[in-house]
């Protein structure tokens, strides 16, 4: 079946669906406890948030293309981050203010007790001229309805047509809104609005490189929110430049916002993930005892495709609780994630055998001395050491190598390695350097991987299982609420 970019999906494809996924879940590189979409490519988490007695997990998904095409919004239920359901595709395009995509967004728990879905709708006049509306929605699972009604069109007086990612959060019982923008000398901003008199109005540009200017010709998928009582925002900056130059990166702030969205920066702009396969994350809204980001184990710079993956691309990385330290934000996998622990690997000399391609690594007392830790079989692998005080990740040795979407050597220079926890997955692994302080997320290519050979003597290495699913393959009627 051949597709346009901007076909439409409806329920006639469904069988189409079917197929891609039963070839996903016979890939190897399927990877068994990162939520990816049921078939097709995957990238942005969207509209985080705990309602009814679940988490929401919206995931922006195109079914019929490992390409981004097309968005729609992919939706995961779960009570405990291991037993996910599958609820199917739900916000698609459907009407005049998001016939091109549903671009990313948030959502909140209003004062009702409904969940309020804010999202970005695309609309492409021609390869280039483009403009975007903001959205807000509403579903119904039990009716598996989705019903939208427009708020505002991007104001081409001061952006260009990329404007989107609404974040909605709220400060001093006011409700504000943070979009990603890119004005029309093509500098990257965030932009601010109020909701009063029942209708938004705009209220600033925040440049939350003041002071680090990162040069960016966008900034897109903001968060706002907060870890105990201290406030933060993020974003992704879009700069022109080779992925391994550093370009695509997300970087924070710890803030203080008064009542007139006037921000004080308190902490210079910092990388939240230092890895080159990390993007677009998003906080969980509507949590009250800890804070739980997701993102994008991927870039919107980099697409590699090796020839297995014909059905799907991309996945999520595993739910990670922020906290503070000082001044510096930590993350750390949620403890749910220790309920994947099957069974604890002996050593057989310097080398751990694993299963189905998922496994957990924790060492200790590394002491920034130098150490090797290969992951692989017997021909192939990729290797994390440190190495005349730098930390390195090598992926030299794969069996799909591409040296611009997957840089060979990542140099991480000297971050003072005392423990490690290295989460491993059939094509990616997310690294935790000295209990959280800095995460890397790293895509990796190697089939049948079931070896760790290392010299580290204080380890720990578990066998995993893998998520749980109940897979509902279907599609939200989609209606637009006209004013």
């Amino acid at each position: 079946m051949k597709w346009e970019k901007h076909d439409k999906i409806d329920s006639s494809h469904l069988r189409f669906f079917e197929d891609w996924h039963d070839k996903k879940e016979s890939d190897w590189y399927n990877n068994q406890f990162h939520l990816s979409g049921f078939c097709g490519s995957v990238n942005d988490p969207n509209g985080l948030v705990f309602h009814d007695n679940k988490y929401f997990i919206f995931i922006q998904n195109c079914p019929f293309s490992i390409l981004h095409y097309n968005k729609s919004w992919a939706l995961y239920t779960t009570t405990d981050f291991i037993n996910y359901t599958y609820e199917g595709i739900t916000l698609t395009p459907s009407n005049k203010y998001d016939k091109d995509g549903v671009f990313s967004g948030s959502a909140r728990v209003n004062d009702k007790g409904e969940m309020e879905i804010y999202y970005t709708g695309n609309i492409k006049f021609n390869d280039i001229d483009r403009t975007s509306y903001t959205l807000k929605a509403f579903i119904d699972l039990k009716k598996k309805l989705v019903t939208k009604e427009l708020l505002f069109e991007c104001d081409k007086t001061k952006y260009t047509g990329h404007f989107r990612d609404p974040i909605v959060f709220e400060k001093n019982n006011k409700l504000f809104m943070m979009n990603g923008a890119q004005t029309y000398d093509k500098k990257g901003t965030l932009s601010i609005h109020g909701f009063e008199n029942n209708q938004w109005k705009f209220i600033k540009d925040v440049n939350l490189d003041e002071g680090f200017e990162q040069h960016s010709y966008m900034v897109e998928c903001p968060n706002h929110f907060y870890i105990d009582d201290k406030e933060f925002v993020f974003a992704c900056f879009e700069q022109d430049a080779k992925l391994k130059d550093g370009s695509h990166f997300v970087k924070y702030r710890q803030v203080e916002i008064d009542n007139n969205l006037n921000i004080k920066f308190l902490t210079d702009l910092r990388k939240i993930d230092l890895g080159f396969d990390f993007y677009a994350p998003q906080v969980f809204s509507n949590i009250k005892d800890r804070t739980i980001m997701l993102g994008w184990l991927g870039n919107s710079k980099s697409n590699p495709f090796p020839k297995e993956l014909n059905t799907w691309s991309n996945h999520l990385t595993v739910p990670r609780q922020l906290t503070v330290k000082g001044d510096k934000m930590y993350q750390y996998p949620i403890k749910e994630m220790d309920e994947l622990r099957f069974q604890l690997i002996k050593p057989s000399k310097d080398s751990y055998f694993y299963d189905n391609g998922i496994v957990e690594v924790l060492a200790s007392d590394i002491n920034n001395n130098d150490f090797n830790l290969s992951i692989g079989n017997e021909k192939k692998s990729i290797l994390l050491k440190v190495e005349n005080n730098k930390f390195i990740v090598d992926r030299t040795n794969m069996d799909y190598k591409s040296e611009e979407d997957l840089p060979s050597i990542l140099d991480f220079g000297n971050l003072k390695v005392n423990d490690l926890r290295v989460l491993i997955d059939r094509s990616c692994l997310e690294i935790f350097v000295n209990s959280g302080e800095h995460a890397i997320s790293v895509r990796f290519f190697i089939k049948d991987h079931s070896k760790i050979k290392t010299n580290l003597n204080k380890l720990n290495v578990y066998q995993l299982e893998g998520y749980n699913y109940e897979w509902h393959n279907r599609i939200f009627k989609n209606e637009l609420k006209e004013k």
